[in-house]
């Protein structure tokens, strides 16, 4: 991660993934936002576990320097 100048951070994430996450978001308003009509909970549903698959698959393409420079230092932190 780096710092931007203003003070935030900022990280580096692949393309694809972002765009990928972004269609799948915009599938999830379409399907949610039925205006007058009710929503179809299971579109709903499918919608929302697209979203999610597509904002992990952002997250792991996620450049993090700091993980590179030490191995285990990295493995340490991260336990689940």
């Amino acid at each position: 991660m780096s710092e931007g100048p203003d003070g935030r951070l900022t990280v580096s994430v692949g393309r694809r993934e972002f765009e990928q996450l972004h269609r799948e978001w915009a599938d999830y308003i379409a399907a949610n936002n039925a205006g007058s009509s009710p929503v179809d909970p299971l579109l709903a549903l499918r919608s929302t576990g697209r979203v999610l698959r597509s904002l992990d698959r952002l997250l792991a393409s996620m450049d993090r320097p700091e993980d590179t420079k030490d191995p285990s230092a990295a493995g340490a932190e991260h336990r689940e």
